[in-house]
């Protein structure tokens, strides 16, 4: 039987949470985590689950510098009904998170990007910042949602030059709790077409604002299933 408990699972077919599943898994791009790394960016699009991820890294000694990458995007509104505040407030997501950091865990040493309005400014702008305050990272770890953490992976790849600087993922937990279940669905359902590297996809044959993503034959057999079962889930498709 369904499990209850999961987002909309008494509507779901076992099988279909498999496959979101399969999806999900693969989507939560995870690397090794070091001792120490120069620089932390913890992305808007997020919510304050990942957020804590970062602030135990923070208050372990392993992150030189943390940013708050964030302007006003797609996941603001959820996010700050997630907290409990208005869509009308003129706030970024940034500020949001610095916010949530002083007044959660005292931490205010932080730097903030406050411009970006999508994945792919977000690692662009946030290169700029780190620039401008002088900083040549060795190491960037990269936090996000896990629906969208190979996304960024991928972007990151693609365009940042700062330093020669190595990537490292470091996903927050998974999120289809934190999330209204619809959004957490066309989150998962509508990374696999953008990371396709075809022309109908981020990556260099299509759009070009990815690096090369190589999506896996057991994801593309899960994403056909899930759209042949649930073909309303294609308007998640960008």
């Amino acid at each position: 039987m369904p499990d209850a408990t999961r987002p909309n699972s008494r509507v779901f077919t076992p099988e279909v949470l498999g496959h979101l599943d399969t999806i999900a898994a693969w989507l939560a791009l995870e690397d090794p985590w070091p001792t120490h790394v120069d620089l932390m960016l913890l992305f808007g699009g997020s919510l304050p689950p990942t957020w804590q991820v970062a602030a135990k890294a923070m208050k372990a000694g392993e992150v030189g510098t943390l940013m708050l990458v964030g302007g006003r995007g797609h996941t603001t509104d959820a996010l700050l009904a997630a907290l409990g505040r208005g869509p009308s407030e003129d706030t970024s997501e940034a500020e949001l998170m610095a916010e949530w950091f002083r007044d959660v865990h005292g931490i205010d040493d932080v730097l903030l990007e406050t411009r970006s309005t999508n994945c792919g400014n977000n690692v662009t702008l946030a290169e700029e910042v780190a620039e401008r305050n002088g900083l040549r990272p060795g190491t960037v770890a990269l936090v996000q949602d896990p629906t969208m953490q190979r996304r960024m992976d991928a972007r990151y790849r693609r365009t940042w030059s700062l330093g020669g600087a190595v990537a490292v993922n470091r996903p927050g937990p998974d999120s289809r709790h934190a999330w209204p279940w619809q959004q957490w669905v066309a989150l998962v359902v509508g990374e696999v077409p953008r990371l396709r590297d075809d022309a109908g996809g981020y990556g260099p044959r299509g759009r070009d604002f990815i690096a090369h993503v190589e999506v896996p034959d057991a994801v593309e057999s899960a994403h056909r299933a899930l759209l042949a079962a649930h073909p309303e889930w294609e308007r998640a498709i960008p």
